[in-house]
């Protein structure tokens, strides 16, 4: 199954990375392949975020080969391997490849092609196109053994297009692709939320008959 998203900012490829990790499950494998600078570690940072680790250790693995970013009570650790300086399939012994796929961490390989067939049989291909700064065309290749997983479906869905707004709560501007629109952040979301429940919100002019009868 091939899935096409196109994310015109940061914030739309951080909700498609969070969409993608409530799909993921431990002993997954995906390949990304896109040219220097497209976002493949921008698009793992994404993930990592999504799964609520700290998307602060995500950094390009370039020089160390892999990096291990341990998990949590409920998400599986994320291995992040970038190919790039290896030989070949050969090399990976030098990263404990076995470990790798031992199935209890989700696995990120960069420039997979170094690698060969060392990938296992049921991984996803995540192809990464730069079309502007921060816009970004993704094609993923799904598994066939995915295909029943919860979320898929959502993930396959382009977001509707929507119009910049001004936050309700904090009247900063919000991008028509942000995760949390139309406020500004999370923290804005939740303020708002807090109103309603507390029943913060009031009506600042007299209540009219004819506004009796449009709540009926």
């Amino acid at each position: 199954m091939q899935i096409v998203r196109r994310c015109d900012s940061l914030d739309a490829t951080a909700s498609l990375g969070a969409q993608l990790a409530g799909l993921l499950r431990p002993g997954d494998v995906l390949a990304l392949e896109g040219e220097l600078g497209s976002g493949k570690t921008t698009l793992v940072r994404a993930v990592v975020a999504g799964l609520g680790l700290d998307a602060s250790m995500v950094s390009s693995p370039t020089f160390v080969i892999a990096n291990d970013y341990p998990g949590s009570a409920d998400s599986p650790p994320v291995v992040h391997v970038d190919a790039y300086r290896l030989g070949g399939a050969d090399e990976l012994d030098t990263i404990g490849w076995d470990r790798v796929l031992d199935g209890s961490a989700i696995v990120f390989v960069e420039w997979p092609s170094r690698i060969g067939g060392a990938l296992p049989e049921q991984h996803a291909q995540v192809r990464i196109a730069q079309l502007g700064p921060e816009s970004r065309r993704f094609e993923l290749e799904i598994p066939s053994g995915w295909l029943d997983r919860p979320g898929l479906l959502q993930l396959a869905k382009q977001p509707e297009s929507r119009e910049a707004t001004v936050c309700p709560v904090t009247g900063a501007p919000v991008p028509a692709d942000s995760p949390t629109w139309p406020f500004a952040d999370e923290r804005a979301r939740m303020a708002d939320l807090y109103r309603w429940m507390h029943e913060s919100y009031t009506i600042t002019r007299e209540i009219k008959d004819a506004d009796l009868e449009q709540g009926e």
